[in-house]
C-alpha cells in the first residue's frame, strides 16, 4: 500500500469521525425514532443503489479486468467525501482516484464520461417519460427539468458532431496544414479520436447491461428519496409528484419538502459503505502480516 493511499485512508477515517460527532445527536435521534425501520430500509434502497453503481464500474472495465477491483475501491473510498463537497467538486475526488488507478488517463476519462453519460441518458428519458404519459410536475420543477434535458440532449448532440468533425479535420492537416499549429491541432483531434474509442471499447458488447443497470441505478435512488419524503408528508401524497420530487433532489443534490434530512441517511449510507472497505482492508493487511 503506498504511503499516499494510506495518508488518504487516514483522513477519509477522520473525515467519518469528524461526522459521526458533528451529527451524534441527529444520529441519537435516528436510532430512537419510531420509525426506524422504514428509515433503515430507505437507506438500504440507496445504498443497493451504489453497489449497483459498482457493478456497472466493473462493467465499463472488462477489456482491463485487473482494474476491476481497484475502480471499485477507489468508489467506495471516494463516494462519502463526494457527498458533501460543493459545487461538483466530488466528481473531480471521483475523477482523480480513477486517474490513480489506470496508468493510462485516457482510459480513466473514458469510464468516467460513460458513466456520465448513462447518467444523463436516463435522467433525459425519465423526464420525457413524464411529460409523455401526462403526468402533473409541480410548475416550480418545469424550468429545472426542461433545461436539463436541453443541456444532456445538446451536450450527446455535441460530442458526436465534433467526432465526426475531427475525421475530416484530420485529413484536412495531413494534406494541407504544415504549421506548428496545425501539428498542434492534429495531436489533440488523435487524442479526442482516441478518447472516443475508449469509450467505446468501455461499452462495446455491454451496452444493453450498461443501459439496465444505469436503470436501476436511478430508480432506487429516486424511488428511496420518494419513499423518504412520503415518510414525512402529511396524508396520502400521490406518488407521481414524489417520483418527479426525487428526480429533482436527485439532479442537483437538492432538498424538496422532506428530503431536506435526506442527507443524514444518504452519508450515513456511505459511512457503512466505507467502513466496510476500511474493514476489509484492514483485515486482508492483517492477514499478510499473519501469514508465515
Amino acid at each position: 500500500m503506498s504511503r499516499y493511499l494510506r495518508a488518504y485512508l487516514a483522513i477519509l477515517l477522520a473525515l467519518i469521525l469528524g461526522w459521526v460527532w458533528l451529527r451524534g445527536a441527529a444520529l441519537l435521534a435516528f436510532s430512537q425514532s419510531a420509525q426506524i425501520i422504514e428509515f433503515v430500509g430507505v437507506m438500504l434502497l440507496y445504498l443497493c443503489s451504489h453497489i449497483i453503481r459498482m457493478l456497472r464500474l466493473a462493467l465499463l472495465t472488462l477489456d482491463e479486468r485487473d482494474k476491476a477491483l481497484p475502480l471499485l475501491a477507489a468508489h467506495t473510498l471516494t463516494a462519502f467525501p463526494s457527498s458533501f463537497l460543493p459545487f461538483k467538486m466530488g466528481e473531480v475526488l471521483r475523477l482523480s482516484a480513477f486517474f490513480h488507478v489506470y496508468a493510462g488517463r485516457r482510459k480513466a476519462l473514458a469510464v468516467w464520461l460513460a458513466e456520465r453519460f448513462g447518467d444523463m441518458l436516463m435522467v433525459a428519458t425519465f423526464i420525457l417519460g413524464l411529460y409523455l404519459f401526462n403526468i402533473s410536475v409541480p410548475s416550480a420543477m418545469r424550468a429545472v427539468l426542461v433545461l436539463f434535458v436541453l443541456a444532456s440532449l445538446l451536450g450527446l448532440l455535441g460530442l458526436f458532431a465534433v467526432a465526426k468533425v475531427f475525421v475530416y479535420l484530420n485529413r484536412h492537416l495531413v494534406l494541407a496544414s504544415h504549421s506548428v499549429r496545425g501539428l498542434a491541432l492534429l495531436r489533440a483531434s488523435h487524442s479526442l479520436r482516441l478518447l472516443e474509442l475508449d469509450i467505446y471499447k468501455s461499452v462495446e458488447g455491454r451496452l444493453s447491461g450498461f443501459l439496465l443497470l444505469s436503470v436501476l441505478i436511478w430508480v432506487l435512488e429516486i424511488f428511496a428519496l420518494a419513499q423518504f419524503i412520503k415518510l414525512f408528508a402529511i396524508g396520502e401524497p400521490d406518488f407521481t409528484v414524489l417520483f418527479a420530487s426525487g428526480l429533482l433532489a436527485s439532479l442537483h443534490g437538492g432538498a424538496v419538502g422532506g428530503a431536506n434530512a435526506f442527507g443524514l441517511y444518504q452519508s450515513l449510507s456511505l459511512v457503512v459503505l466505507a467502513l466496510v472497505f476500511l474493514a476489509a482492508v484492514w483485515l486482508t493487511a492483517r492477514f499478510k502480516l499473519l501469514r508465515p
